[in-house]
């Protein structure tokens, strides 16, 4: 970092040190505490060992103005180090993090509509293949993707890293010693998620080692160490996400280690990053206060109407269906959705008031998968989900909610008496009536209201106005109607949705 020059609101800062001798993992090296002149306003961020006797912090101003910092170490090479720097506003939104009970926004307000990508064992790939999977996510419109720190053991797993993450000590993985090329490789993966403005969602721990590395049998205390290494290095990045684990009920651990595990990773993060941990057949309780959002695997809840935004009354969160099967050709059930179909749950799932990621299972040239490896796409599905992002990102307001969630047979989402939005499936009927489902909470609509009316093909990727305006002329308690104008002709059979907002008469 230059000190003359002014740095970037939410980008990371990183301060480098040279310390007189070794401080192990297992212990923070030093702490950097900051004040913003013109509140006050105090952080602290921990450091993190990188090599031989070099340390460094990273710190994300929050505030514009004028910080100085000092910091604190055992060490005295590394202690009453001091420093100043100016913060100014620029192009980044800041991390993301929960907005309106049920959605996300940026930290500057800006609304956060995930679209997400999975590809676990990406981290561990060499080039090409490496870059080629961040430029097909990108190119496809995902802006949110998941991969795991630790390599996957296990079936279609054919590459296996050199590079692990920690030493061993009679034989035994040291996460008091960790490897810093394997955690630098990690900082700069995530930054080129950052750059091509996609959301790195990290999955912590490793329900896949199967033996195989021996990285999923630490303690709860070789956990904790590991963690507060992982949050040092990583936790200023603006765009990070954590989640505990994938299928975190395939390692056997109680639900108090995990219920911990989580509390100390709200503890530790000085930014508040969102917090989730994702299941395989026994649902987390997402209720704990540590858990930001719902991160949930369930084939079934977005095969039919009705059924995902259950888990927004359950837990009150944001709901993110992160495995709803895959687009793919084994023979795998959860593996060999066809694009229809995935697309289908994708838009079943958006107006349920929830969000989805993606996630290819073609075997590719090695015999792996692209959710393993990752890789260039080969499914229909990106460019359709990507053109779903560009729907979501259109909608003025913090996203899609069921209008009347109880007993809505067209399942409608929207923003009250704003916009509205109706999935007719993947196969519409020949016309729809106008017809608005009312809520009970949000704003009525009222007689004389008037909207127009887009037809959406969800598979072709059209937006279709319909070119007349509807007025409302019956407003009852549960639904309204314009019943002087003609039925919307549409194409039938098609998979169609229609986007339905209201204009000033």
């Amino acid at each position: 970092m230059s000190p003359s020059q002014p740095h970037e609101l939410y980008r990371p800062i990183e301060l480098t040190f040279e310390g007189s001798a070794l401080i192990p993992a297992d212990r923070t090296p030093l702490t950097v505490r900051l004040r913003h002149a013109a509140s006050g306003a105090e952080r602290a961020v921990p450091g993190f060992w990188d090599g031989g006797t070099t340390y460094r912090a990273r710190f994300a101003p929050d505030l514009e103005g004028e910080w100085t910092w000092q910091t604190e170490s055992e060490d005295a090479a590394l202690s009453r180090v001091t420093g100043t720097f100016e913060v100014v506003r620029g192009e980044d939104h800041g991390p993301v993090r929960v907005a309106h009970r049920f959605h996300f926004a940026h930290a500057d307000g800006t609304p956060f509509r995930p679209v997400g990508a999975t590809a676990y064992n990406w981290l561990h790939q060499g080039e090409p293949l490496f870059s080629s999977t961040v430029d097909a996510i990108a190119e496809a419109g995902f802006n949110k993707f998941r991969f795991m720190v630790f390599p996957q053991g296990g079936g279609y797993i054919e590459h296996v890293p050199e590079l692990m993450p920690f030493e061993k000590t009679d034989g035994r993985w040291d996460v008091a010693k960790p490897v810093p090329e394997f955690f630098q490789r990690l900082d700069r993966a995530v930054g080129v998620l950052g750059e091509r403005g996609i959301q790195a969602d990290v999955l912590i721990y490793n329900a896949y080692d199967r033996g195989q590395f021996g990285l999923n049998e630490f303690t709860e205390e070789e956990d904790a160490i590991y963690l507060r290494y992982l949050v040092a290095r990583l936790a200023a990045y603006p765009h990070v996400w954590w989640s505990l684990c994938n299928e975190f009920d395939q390692l056997e651990r109680p639900a108090e280690r995990w219920d911990r595990t989580g509390a100390l990773l709200n503890e530790i993060d000085p930014y508040d990053h969102l917090r989730s941990i994702h299941n395989w057949i026994e649902l987390y309780d997402n209720n704990k206060p540590w858990v930001t959002h719902a991160s949930i695997q369930n084939g079934s809840a977005t095969t039919d109407f009705g059924r995902a935004n259950l888990y927004r009354d359950v837990y009150g969160k944001p709901v993110v269906l992160d495995e709803i099967k895959y687009e793919g050709d084994i023979p795998e059930r959860w593996g060999n959705l066809d694009g229809h179909e995935l697309v289908h749950q994708f838009w079943i799932t958006t107006v349920a008031g929830c969000y989805a990621s993606h996630g290819e299972s073609f075997v590719t040239e090695s015999g792996s998968l692209h959710m393993v490896e990752g890789g260039p796409l080969r499914g229909e599905s990106p460019a359709r989900l990507g053109f779903l992002r560009q729907v979501l990102e259109n909608v003025d307001g913090p996203g899609l909610d069921p209008i009347d969630k109880w007993d809505d047979p067209a399942h409608v989402a929207g923003v009250p008496r704003q916009i509205y939005v109706q999935y007719l499936g993947r196969s519409a009927p020949e016309s729809w009536e106008f017809r608005l489902p009312i809520g009970v909470p949000g704003e009525r609509v009222e007689e004389g209201d008037v909207f127009e009316v887009d037809v959406i093909d969800t598979w072709n990727m059209t937006i279709t106005p319909v070119g007349r305006r509807f007025t409302l002329t019956d407003v009852q308690r549960n639904d309204a109607y314009d019943r002087e104008s003609a039925p919307v002709a549409l194409p039938a059979g098609e998979a169609l949705a229609l986007r339905i907002t209201r204009v000033e008469a």
